[in-house]
């Protein structure tokens, strides 16, 4: 059983990774040319939450580094140190260096000592610190990140005099914060001396071991700003009420110079005086509310407990389909009340399930944030220019997703960067901006978050992917493809056009690992290329891993799902409206084009199943990133959530199926795996038209 310092440390480690997302985030609005004086602001509070946490809990490394860190933002927020571009690389690679060693700190997993040593001693020496050893000794090669920042020394400031009175307030210590650390904080600004005020505290049987009763009054001597003093006071205004008295003696006022005013400058002053507007606000204007906003309550919740909630919920939702199959052959005239009930406790769960979905959802700023680190990375192993452009990262997805994203997005970036990306030398032939643009972004699309990645490279080499997959026997020589399926390839495994192996790609892994990862969470990836302009991958993920909106669909006397966000349109087509081809492939004349027709009876061998199309329906799909495909099936049952279960955890994996799961009548279904399925259609060699099918 985990101790109470476990807890608390675990939860100390939780926020290390939103302070150290907030950093990175911070430094790269510095690096866009954001407001200044709000990102430093952000990144000196990250930093010093993480100081005063390692701090407390012994982590002498961690608290080192980002006090070294701290003072040199100092000199920042103070205008001591100019903002230039060797600066926002220092910072950039603080950041990179703070969430190695918060990783050491949690894991036990060393950051690399050269990394460590060269960014600790170019911190100390920016910030005007004295030199003195790294932890270890660092390599006298290493280039010098200060190189061409200016700072100044601190000038010398009078001594000011506080009196702070400290209340805890009773969530103080649940949440993990110890009084005598922010009294230590005040003493690292000064001298204090300190005076303990037990008069609340009661008697021992009714003591609450949870909650502070005690108070402290302070008296410091400092030549650091108020600033500093309201920082520290500001980490804990929620948790304790503290009072600030400023006891400095006021400096004797030098007499004023005489003036003697021209006439000019009196004819000047009354016109700015005419000109300056009224101070008071009109009648029924609002007055502007200088209040801070109160910050939002939160609760920390195990994990564990989420997914236990999500399951409770997934298996409720089935209940509202199960009674209503029942009810079906009343009398809905005589049994209006209950009709109207059971339509009633559908909404309610319904309203349930996205609360608890909620309740799991994350911004994907926790994983947008670290590719700021990776394109720096990139740009170094490269030798290319690349402007990063990051937007929706607020956008809120399963928290499962979130922590799975990191490493299909991670190939992604890489493969457009490698691949995509020209050198500046081949984008300025091109008339293009030496600088390559990549733009992630995402939004909610419904029951789906829709996330993109766009490059403005010089798109996919055709010719080179279709020469390869012939080398490779993965296309017969002479084959004709379409553009599409030719992208397609790129995700078959171990493809690639890499002439070489390098630290970026080439070895053959990665595009099928990214489809297959996002496959497992329910969701499906595309790319769409222009040669000479770019290409964007899209990933289309289902908000919650646990429950899906699908169609039920029969073929024989077996049922299966089709995600609703993926139908177009079902009909029931005329004979006149198919064409056979040679073999047994058969086309639909829709809207224009012709679809490929996949019998879902055929292609998974279910017996009775329809094989007349004319007899069946046909379900209009798009799988994310394929063509348009008409899924053909014996009849159309309804539409109903449902909760997905893993069948390649509990079964195997199948080809062409994602997942299983319960309808409300208690019978098994399968729900169809579109990507996979329109990967199947699209290695399909296309034959030349044949006869009309009817």
């Amino acid at each position: 059983m985990a101790t109470e310092e476990e807890d608390l440390q675990r939860i100390f480690f939780l926020e290390c990774e939103e302070l150290v997302a907030s950093a990175e985030q911070s430094v790269e609005t510095l690096r866009a040319g954001g407001t200044q004086d709000d990102a430093i602001n952000a990144l000196f509070r990250a930093v010093h939450s993480i100081k005063g946490g390692a701090g407390a809990f012994g982590l002498d490394r961690l608290a080192k580094f980002a006090h070294a860190f701290e003072s040199f933002m100092d000199l920042l927020r103070k205008g001591r140190a100019t903002l230039d571009a060797a600066a926002i690389d220092l910072l950039f690679d603080g950041v990179d260096v703070l969430r190695m060693l918060v990783d050491e700190a949690q894991n036990g997993t060393q950051a690399p000592p050269q990394r460590y040593d060269a960014a600790f001693s170019a911190l100390r020496k920016a910030a005007g610190l004295e030199t003195g050893p790294a932890d270890s000794a660092p390599e006298p090669a290493a280039p010098d990140p200060t190189a061409g920042i200016e700072f100044e020394a601190p000038a010398a400031a009078a001594l000011r005099q506080y009196r702070i009175v400290l209340a805890p307030g009773p969530r103080m210590l649940a949440a993990g914060v110890d009084p005598l650390r922010v009294i230590a904080n005040l003493k690292a600004l000064g001298s204090v001396s300190v005076e303990i005020d037990a008069s609340d505290l009661p008697a021992l049987e009714a003591l609450d071991p949870a909650v502070c009763h005690l108070r402290w009054t302070i008296a410091l001597e400092t030549s650091a700003p108020r600033d500093d003093v309201d920082e520290i006071a500001g980490m804990i205004d929620d948790l304790a009420d503290v009072a600030i008295e400023d006891l400095t003696p006021p400096e004797p006022e030098a007499p004023p110079e005489p003036v003697v005013p021209t006439a000019e400058a009196a004819t000047a002053e009354a016109a700015t005086a005419a000109a300056a507007p009224v101070a008071a606000p009109a009648a029924g204007a609002p007055v502007p509310d200088t209040r801070r906003e109160k910050p939002v309550a939160t609760v920390r919740v195990d994990v564990p407990k989420l997914e236990r909630l999500g399951n409770m919920v997934g298996e409720l939702i089935i209940t509202p389909a199960f009674l209503a199959r029942q009810a079906s052959d009343l009398d809905t005239e005589k049994h209006r009340r209950l009709f109207r009930a059971l339509d009633e406790m559908s909404q309610h769960i319904r309203d349930l399930a996205d609360a608890a979905t909620s309740i799991r959802a994350q911004p994907l700023k926790v994983v947008f944030s670290r590719f700021g680190a990776l394109v720096r990375d990139l740009e170094k192993s490269t030798g290319k220019r690349i402007r990063l452009e990051v937007s929706g990262e607020g956008t809120e997805i399963d928290k499962t997703v979130v922590e799975r994203l990191s490493e299909p997005l991670t190939h992604l970036i890489r493969n457009s960067v490698d691949h995509g990306i020209e050198s500046a030398e081949k984008r300025l032939a091109a008339g293009k901006d030496p600088v390559g643009l990549l733009k992630l972004s995402a939004e909610q699309r419904g029951t789906h978050v829709a996330i993109e990645l766009s490059d403005d490279g010089a798109g996919v080499n055709r010719p080179r992917v279709l020469a390869k997959a012939i080398e490779r026997g993965l296309v017969s020589p002479g084959a004709n493809l379409s553009d599409q399926e030719i992208d397609d390839l790129l995700f078959v495994p171990g493809f690639s056009t890499a002439e070489a192996v390098t630290s970026v790609s080439g070895r053959g892994v990665g595009m099928d690992a990214v489809r297959a990862t996002i496959a497992e969470m329910g969701g499906q990836v595309g790319l769409v290329s222009r040669t000479g302009l770019g290409t964007t991958f899209s990933l289309h993920l289902p908000l919650s891993l646990a429950i899906l909106d699908a169609m039920v669909t029969l073929v024989g006397l077996h049922s299966y799902l089709i995600p609703t966000s993926a139908i177009i349109e079902s009909l029931r087509p005329a004979a006149s409206a198919l064409v056979r081809m040679d073999g047994q492939n058969t086309l639909l004349a829709w809207r224009g084009s012709m679809l490929r027709i996949l019998s879902l009876g055929a292609e998974f061998s279910v017996p009775g199943a329809m094989d007349d199309p004319t007899r069946g329906i046909l379900v209009i799909v798009k799988p994310a990133g394929g063509e348009l495909i008409a899924l053909q099936v014996d009849d159309l049952i309804g539409q109903e959530p449902v909760v997905v279960k893993s069948l390649e955890r509990n079964y195997r994996k199948v080809r062409g199926i994602s997942g299983a799961t319960i309808l409300g009548d208690g019978r098994p279904a399968l729900i169809l795996d579109l990507p996979a399925l329109g990967a199947v259609m699209a290695r399909r060699p296309r034959a030349e038209a044949g006869t009309n099918a009817g």
